[in-house]
């Protein structure tokens, strides 16, 4: 199952189009966060970026899932909050 933590991934990915810069949002190293996106792309048999050695590029699916993962995360932040409003 994709983690909550892939879907912060994709989403900084998305949000940067650069995987130095999705990393720090994340504080994780580029290879942490490479890695997990990796893991989360064989999971679900889509690539969610075209990698070169100078650019990004979010395929299509990987910017429809990046607007499915921010919602899912909204809905995380809410349960937890939710939680410590008891």
């Amino acid at each position: 199952m994709t983690t909550l933590r892939q879907m912060r991934f994709l989403v900084a990915l998305a949000d940067t189009t650069n995987f130095s810069r999705a990393a720090e949002i994340c504080n994780v190293t580029q290879s942490t966060l490479s890695t997990g996106l990796k893991e989360m792309e064989a999971r679900l048999g889509v690539q969610v970026a075209e990698r070169s050695t100078h650019s990004v590029l979010m395929t299509s699916i990987g910017m429809a899932l990046a607007e499915r993962a921010r919602e899912i995360l909204a809905k995380a932040a809410d349960f937890e909050a939710a939680a410590h409003a008891e």
